[in-house]
């Protein structure tokens, strides 16, 4: 079932992107990537990503600007946070008003994202059959 569904890595640091490919590329997904949030608004129109996994801290338009645009460009796409800052204020009140419904922590916990993913996907395909 993995390969039917296309996630999105949005990360300004270049070896996190190929960090999360590689891995995700291994679990079965087909996985694009995009080093900004322009970037991701653009592929996200183009290619409709079942998950979207984004930076919050990036340069140009932040992650909460991308997240507001994405709810309007495609809402049906799941967008999980990934932040070092996890006590960043911004995060916290965008957690506290639904805006992030799914966070994970940077550094990585590949069994973290193993459970999230496939449950997040798991509920969609439930939801869309």
């Amino acid at each position: 079932m993995s390969r039917d569904y296309h996630i999105l890595v949005v990360d300004d640091n270049y070896g996190i992107r190929r960090f999360l490919k590689e891995f995700l590329t291994q679990e079965g997904f087909y996985v694009t990537e995009a080093s900004d949030g322009m970037s991701a608004l653009k592929l996200a129109i183009e290619e409709k990503p079942s998950l979207i996994l984004l930076d919050m801290r990036m340069p140009g338009i932040s992650g909460m600007q991308t997240i507001a645009k994405l709810r309007d460009l495609v809402p049906k796409t799941i967008v999980v946070a990934m932040s070092a800052y996890v006590n960043a204020r911004d995060i916290r009140e965008a957690l506290q008003e639904g805006l992030i419904q799914h966070f994970i922590m940077k550094p990585f916990d590949l069994v973290e994202i193993r459970v999230l993913l496939n449950d997040l996907l798991n509920n969609l395909f439930r939801i869309q059959s």
